[in-house]
Formats: structure tokens, sequence, C-alpha cells
């Protein structure tokens, strides 16, 4: 659990806020919510999202190690 905590310290507000909407909600966000609440197309918060992932990903892995 502090590990999963440090690691979210690592992205950027839009990044954190997209993975708690889509990963950590009971109920997920759908790509069309984010899409209008960030005035981006819904392609762009997916890669976002993969992204913010990605970054978690990695620091995960090597603090672990």
């Amino acid at each position: 659990r502090n590990l999963l905590s440090s690691a979210m310290k690592r992205l950027n507000p839009r990044e954190l806020y997209i993975i708690q909407e889509r990963k950590l909600k009971e109920v997920p966000a759908t790509l069309d919510d984010l899409s209008q609440h960030f005035g981006i197309s819904k392609e762009r918060v997916r890669q976002i999202e993969s992204r913010a992932f990605e970054k978690l990903q990695e620091y995960m892995i090597t603090a672990a190690s």
C-alpha cells in the first residue's frame, strides 16, 4: 500500500485524476466522461491513462528491487 502511494505521488495531477477515476473507483468513469471533464478526446484520455499506468509499474518494479 505504501509503495502504491509513493508511486502515485510521481504522477501529474491529470494522470492521477484519470487513474483514480478509471482504476480505483467501484464504478469507474468512462473515457467519455473524462474526455468531457478535460476537454480532450477519448483517445487522448486513454493514452494518458496508459502512460500513467506504465509510470506506476516502472516505479513499483524499481522500488521493489
